[in-house]
């Protein structure tokens, strides 16, 4: 198995995505997976789900869980569609919620540490700037 199957299937990425590059930047301890979707795919708008055209595309950046010791990063172009009712929106992706910085299994683990320790212990461990943890809790700061 070569590492673009590798991460395809670990990442539970679903068609019509699939994993075009894995990168090793070994002095800025990353993993770079880059993402993408045919140009042939059908997109749909985000609001109604119609088929849409294709109106441009935006690179996105996502971090992902660790692999080993290194940081993962998703990065993808993603499509922005034309929808003829709601305008040029861009779709949404199978791995993160709308205008995260985060794939959603990320998301997931930061919140389970969060119930176990402080905010700041959290954004250390993870490497996160302490607003963007802080952002993921969901109980009152008195609370903490």
């Amino acid at each position: 198995m070569n590492d673009k199957d590798l991460y395809q299937q670990i990442l539970g990425i679903p068609k019509p995505w699939s994993v075009t590059d894995v990168g090793l930047k070994l002095d800025g301890g990353k993993i770079e997976v880059r993402v993408s979707a045919p140009s042939s795919a059908d997109m749909h708008c985000p609001v109604c789900q119609k088929a849409c055209p294709r109106h441009d595309k935006r690179e996105r950046r996502w971090r992902h869980l660790d692999t080993c010791q290194y940081q993962t990063v998703l990065v993808a172009q993603v499509p922005r569609v034309k929808c003829d009712e709601h305008g040029i929106k861009q779709i949404d992706v199978p791995w993160a919620e709308e205008r995260s910085r985060f794939t959603a299994l990320f998301e997931i683990l930061v919140i389970d540490w969060l119930k176990e320790a402080s905010v700041s212990a959290v954004a250390r461990q993870l490497d996160l700037r302490w607003d963007h943890a802080k952002s993921r809790c969901t109980w009152s700061p008195a609370s903490r």
